[in-house]
């Protein structure tokens, strides 16, 4: 019976396994000649990509000689900044420059440079005016400002008639390279250069290459029958704009015999499905006495189970149970590995990381982590106006939002070529580490191109944007913590350079606290204007401003000005009336410090805390002129600016021309100015005293005279303890100044 079953089932199975085997050897082969036609055609693909490779690096290196020699070269600057026209020796060095630029480059057919001022044309083999120049119509169309500089179609090049016209390309650049206003240098390469440097990379008899320009104009081809040939590969070059067509000569033929194996290929799929569809039939005859016992063993489960004390019942209870322990096992470890990576995430970037090389290799295996290449850089995502963010989502969306932010960046990595971790490291902050694997500079280039195109996807697709702070390429792990803080502290120029943007290091200025510093006597000097109700003070605050935004201030410098600027205000308004006092507690504070609380640019914040300060500047001036002596205050402002030098100003003086009382002066005089009379005298004095000691030698007793002081001892002493030292050094420190 065993015996019977098992014959049964072998010759069932064997007629499919016969056929099965014998089309596999048969297709095997027939793969086999259509991998080696395949490996044909991917060489003469390839052919094609070198092809076009090896010309564009070519052309590049002339293009790159140009703009060097352009820069650099002082024969090529002598002539194109020639103030004597006809300097013979000057047109031999170019002319001398020229040849060694062909002797360098074989590949150049023929160069010449044309200078604007004069309309002078100087080539390697001659020179002459522009408009007797046989290359002119080129020439005018290259002048034009709108006219692309790279690298033309195929064009006929003639320097001489006795010579005939010859196929080129050329390459037009400005001299200099950058403005391009004095002239052009032109250089002329003949297609036929371009065809025998590549001539060694392919056999004529069995393929062909052909190149075109942008314009579809065939620069060369070896593609003699159109009958006989076909055009396997085009690729289009993204330095020249051509394109490179290639393929074999007898590309018919070729096409035709891969259709017959496309033939074959359908009816061995058809052989396997047959032999597929005679394997369940043999299998569902066969299972047939297999599904009728176990239905039986079905139909006697239930007793059994009765009589059997429930026993499958606790094996299937007992199967269930591990299956979900596994899961809960599973679940639990995938949690944990992800609270590792987060972990080891932030030890990286805070510089915690105490792991050897080879622990660093068992971290990257459990953990599933990207393995350190050459090079790392760390990027800083922050999401601009997060507050407004949250404000205008629900919880539930902000987690969708930023899950879909982290994805963009996962699915974009691939396509160029970089491999990263990205992890949340604040609520606004999504922070990505790129592992580089290429030259520094290649790499940095795809880091910006990749995080450029998150940017803008952001901006397209989402309602809110981001900017990104990158970090310098760093060598060792244990320097990732180093490009973070790079990556922070570009993000804290925000407020200046603008939302939405790559920031990196290149971006930022060199600004140490001494220039934060220097701008709080600005500060002081716009809030004096202020309370003095000079118009001014909104130029000085202006200025303020570009100076800040110029200076490029972190975030934090300018809210520490700004705040000092509040202060400082606040302070002269304590010395002021009750009513302004009020006023600025009820409306100009409580604002001024939303708004710096508030603001995401510098211009937003010039914008709304000069709309609050005008407002306060209005309602000061309404209160000032309120009061009974204010003009009188004005009026004694303006006699004391015109007559400091008077050595007999002072409270008495000013008492006995106004009527009075002296002490009542001075009150009246603190009240308005926020100044006390003295100060507000000695500051007026010592200014117009720095203008004498800068702009004049005269003697210091003249000087002290000239600012109403009798003595030179006693305007001395008040100068140095004012400005901090003595008139004589002050004149010599601002004599170095002007020398410097």
């Amino acid at each position: 019976m065993r015996k019977t079953l098992f014959n049964r089932l072998l010759f069932s199975y064997m007629p499919i396994f016969i056929v099965v085997i014998t089309f596999t050897f048969f297709v095997f082969f027939q793969i086999l000649s259509e991998q080696s036609r395949k490996e044909a055609l991917n060489a003469n693909k390839m052919l094609s990509l070198q092809a076009m490779r090896l010309i564009d690096t070519s052309l590049k290196a002339i293009d790159n000689m140009i703009m060097s020699e352009t820069i650099n070269n002082k024969q090529l600057i002598d002539f194109f900044n020639n103030e004597e026209k006809n300097n013979i020796f000057i047109n031999i060095s170019a002319v001398k420059k020229m040849q060694d630029m062909i002797s360098y480059y074989p590949m150049i057919d023929s160069i010449y440079f044309v200078r604007y001022e004069d309309n002078f044309v100087l080539s390697n083999a001659t020179s002459d005016q522009l408009s007797n120049y046989r290359d002119e119509p080129f020439i005018k169309k290259a002048m034009d400002p709108l006219a692309p500089k790279q690298w033309s179609g195929i064009r006929s090049f003639e320097q001489f008639s006795t010579k005939g016209s010859k196929p080129v390309v050329s390459l037009v650049r400005g001299a200099p390279f950058i403005t391009g206003k004095k002239g052009m240098i032109v250089v002329n390469v003949a297609t036929d250069s371009l065809q025998n440097s590549i001539a060694d990379l392919y056999d004529s008899k069995t393929s062909f290459i052909g190149i075109r320009d942008a314009a579809g104009n065939d620069l060369f081809s070896d593609l003699h029958s159109e009958e006989q040939s076909k055009i396997f590969s085009n690729y289009v070059s993204s330095y020249t704009g051509w394109s490179y067509q290639s393929g074999l000569i007898n590309g018919k033929l070729f096409h035709v015999i891969s259709s017959l194996y496309n033939v074959w290929f359908i009816i061995g799929i058809v052989t396997i499905g047959g032999g597929f569809v005679w394997l369940i039939y043999v299998t569902r005859r066969n299972s047939r006495p297999l599904e009728q016992i176990v239905a039986r063993i079905r139909g006697y489960r239930l007793p059994l189970s009765k009589e059997l004390g429930d026993e499958f019942s606790f094996i299937e209870s007992a199967l269930s149970n591990i299956i979900e322990q596994s899961n809960q096992y599973q679940q639990k470890h995938d949690e944990d590995r992800h609270l590792r990576k987060r972990y080891l995430f932030h030890q990286l970037i805070e510089g915690d990381m105490g792991l050897t090389h080879e622990e660093w290799i068992g971290e990257t295996n459990s953990l599933q982590l990207p393995y350190s290449f050459n090079k790392q850089v760390v990027l800083v995502i922050e999401m601009d106006k997060y507050s407004d963010f949250c404000c205008q989502y629900s919880r539930r969306d902000q987690n969708l939002l930023k899950f879909a932010l982290r994805s963009v960046i996962q699915e974009l990595a691939p396509k160029y070529g970089l491999v990263l971790w990205s992890e949340w490291t604040s609520p606004f902050q999504l922070s990505v580490m790129v592992f580089v694997d290429s030259e520094e500079e290649a790499g940095t280039s795809i880091t910006h191109k990749l995080f450029e195109s998150v940017r803008m996807w952001v901006q397209e697709n989402l309602k809110f944007t981001v900017t990104v702070g990158i970090g310098e390429q760093v060598t060792e792990l244990s320097s990732v913590a180093n490009s973070y803080k790079e990556a922070l502290r570009a993000l804290k120029y925000k407020i200046v350079l603008g939302e939405n943007r790559l920031i990196t290091s290149d971006h930022i200025a060199n600004h140490g606290q001494v220039e934060v510093f220097s701008q709080l006597n600005v500060i002081r000097s716009i809030i004096q204007s202020f309370r003095l109700l000079e118009d001014e003070w909104k130029t000085k605050y202006d200025k303020l401003m570009n100076e800040m935004k110029l200076g490029l201030l972190t975030k934090d410098e300018i809210t520490n000005l700004m705040n000092y600027l509040i202060y400082y205000l606040g302070l002269e308004i304590s010395g002021m009336t009750k009513e302004v006092q009020e006023i600025w507690m009820r409306d100009g504070l409580p604002r001024l410090s939303k708004i710096i609380d508030e603001c995401h640019s510098l211009e937003q914040m010039r914008e709304e805390s000069l709309t609050v300060l005008n407002s306060f500047y209005t309602d000061l001036k309404g209160a000032q002129n309120r009061r009974l002596h204010a003009a009188t205050i004005r009026d004694m402002r303006k006699m004391i600016e015109e007559e400091y030098a008077n050595p007999n100003m002072s409270l008495e003086y000013l008492s006995s021309i106004f009527n009075i009382n002296g002490k009542y002066v001075s009150k009246l005089f603190r009240e308005e100015t926020g100044q006390k009379f003295v100060d507000f005298l000695i500051d007026i004095r010592l200014q117009a005293a720095k203008r004498l000691l800068t702009e004049t030698q005269v003697s210091m007793q003249e000087v002290a005279e000239k600012v109403g002081y009798t003595s030179a001892i006693s305007f001395s002493r008040v100068f140095k303890k004012v400005v901090g030292y003595s008139p004589s050094e002050f004149r010599e420190e601002a004599a170095r100044r002007q020398i410097g």
